[in-house]
């Protein structure tokens, strides 16, 4: 689980994201100059897309808190994304699992849910420069309005959440020594929205992206199952998949419970 951003804190996130950088963005720009890839579909349907090939388990967890993790046991990796949780913050945790998965050599040791590791940051920034490169420009040329109305159509224009889209700002405030933008991000960072979809759909914006989907949907690892079952029939560690894929089911549900 990543760290809680708040405006005492973007500082030192900040701080972070520009230690790690380079490498991360260089890990962006191999995937978004694959054309084999970036072709396939956008952005936020990508990333589930990449996640299915992986045996993708999408279900409605109610903790807000708990966004995904990748399950992993017995040499076998499986991401999970909490749908109960908006579709904005599903496509950011999407990307945030797949920098786990493809990227991360460190933080496999069954669930990936330890707070404030490097790695967890360098999955949030990665997330980042996948779905919000190019936010800083099309920012300034919207037309204007008030301020956190500017935001959630930063928010709908490229599929991403509320803060991930301000610390994005952010970072260009403090580059761009913005020193007014930077003071009005803080001054809304940690505002609660309780009427999001009231809010988009007044400014005339589609609010599905700030609403959960519900989705409940174990077709990708079922169908990894069922191909190598087809593949080697004779073989007996099928019913081991199957079980393995109802104690996740199981264990998710018990570790969600715990965090409550």
């Amino acid at each position: 689980m990543s760290e809680f951003i708040t405006a005492a804190n973007i500082d030192f996130v900040i701080q972070k994201n520009r230690e790690i950088r380079d490498e991360i963005s260089a890990q962006a720009i191999k995937l978004q100059t694959n054309p084999a890839i970036m072709k396939v579909a956008s952005a936020p349907q990508l990333a589930l897309l990449i996640l299915q090939s992986f045996g993708l388990v999408q279900m409605p967890i109610e903790d807000k808190f708990w966004s995904g993790a990748i399950f992993v046991k017995d040499g076998k990796v499986i991401p999970v994304i909490n749908t109960a949780l908006p579709r904005a913050n599903q496509y950011f945790v999407a990307w945030h699992e797949i920098y786990h998965l493809i990227f991360d050599r460190v933080s496999f040791n069954h669930f990936i849910e330890t707070d404030n590791t490097l790695e967890e940051r360098k999955a949030e920034c990665f997330s980042a420069s996948m779905l919000l490169t190019g936010v800083d420009r099309y920012f300034t040329e919207l037309f204007e309005t008030d301020f956190v109305s500017k935001i959630f159509c930063c928010m709908s224009a490229f599929q991403a959440p509320y803060k991930a889209v301000l610390v994005s700002l952010y970072e260009y405030a403090i580059q761009s020594d913005n020193e007014k933008l930077g003071k009005r991000i803080k001054e809304v960072f940690d505002l609660q929205f309780d009427d999001l979809p009231e809010r988009f759909r007044a400014l005339g914006l589609d609010d599905s992206l700030v609403t959960p989907s519900y989705v409940i949907n174990t077709s990708s690892l079922q169908e990894k199952i069922r191909r190598r079952k087809e593949a080697n029939p004779e073989l007996n560690y099928h019913k081991e998949n199957e079980e393995f894929l109802t104690n996740i089911m199981r264990e998710i549900a018990l570790i969600t419970r715990k965090s409550k």
